[in-house]
């Protein structure tokens, strides 16, 4: 009889924590279910690769078959990864993609995005482990907020037209592996990164980049001391030749006449 009641005790327990759960859950894939619905709406897929995404039926897994959508398991509506790389897809960055919070993986390279990348979209992605933006018209500065992805192993922002500098912050990511900048207008000084694969090639063809493992950057007090020194020499060298002009100008003055 105690073990009868032990089990029914288990069961009633179980049910209580499923039906509080429940509605959350819910709430979730339906958000995941929003949000690709929002990522479609915010850009041009002319070649029709997200014709299947067609939204209306709520059935458990049925956003899993979408064309690069990879879910935690078959029957969940729940957004592990997006694959749409080389797909063809025209506009500005999908913002949309910012709260399928337990995404771990982001492939976007070879498309035609533009515009800059929004500063809060990557704070709200903490799980994230791969972002591949490579290979598009993306520009603006990095945003400071990638850093904030403490999970985040590999980062390939190379042929873009990223501006401005390598946020400092990048160095210290404790799982980066993997990371290119490579074909974009970067400046300044390279951080001091601990880790990983982060090789001359992840810096390629950023002219005005410096530090390891480019060239050293150039110590402003010594560039000021050049510049300083160059100025000297030419006020010594115009002041010279304006002596030199008014000894000679001086000396024919005094010579004798003819008479």
């Amino acid at each position: 009889m105690m073990m009868v009641a032990k089990q029914v005790c288990t069961i009633f327990i179980r049910s209580c924590i499923w039906l509080l759960l429940l509605p959350i859950l819910t709430r979730a894939m339906e958000s995941d279910i929003t949000r690709l619905r929002s990522l479609k709406s915010q850009i041009k897929d002319p070649h029709a690769y997200l014709s299947n995404w067609v939204f209306g039926n709520y059935s458990d897994g049925y956003i899993c078959s979408f064309f690069g959508v990879y879910c935690w398991r078959s029957n969940h509506n729940k957004v592990l990864s997006i694959n749409l790389g080389r797909s063809g897809l025209e506009g500005e960055f999908p913002s949309g993609v910012k709260l399928c919070s337990f995404m771990e993986s982001l492939n976007l390279t070879g498309n035609n995005l533009t515009g800059t990348l929004p500063s809060d979209t990557f704070s709200s992605l903490p799980y994230l482990v791969t972002l591949d933006l490579s290979n598009n018209n993306l520009a603006g500065e990095i945003p400071a907020s990638l850093p904030n992805m403490s999970y985040l192993n590999t980062l390939l922002l190379d042929h873009n037209r990223f501006t401005g500098s390598i946020p400092s912050e990048l160095a210290s990511s404790p799982r980066l592996l993997q990371f290119s900048v490579a074909h974009n207008d970067l400046k300044g000084p390279i951080p001091e990164f601990t880790a990983g694969n982060i090789s001359l090639s992840s810096f390629d063809d950023n002219p005005d980049l410096c530090g390891f493992p480019l060239d050293p950057c150039p110590d402003s007090f010594y560039s000021m001391a050049i510049i300083a020194a160059n100025i000297a020499a030419a006020a010594f060298f115009l002041v010279g030749a304006c002596y030199g002009w008014l000894y000679d100008s001086r000396k024919q003055n005094q010579r004798p006449r003819r008479r």
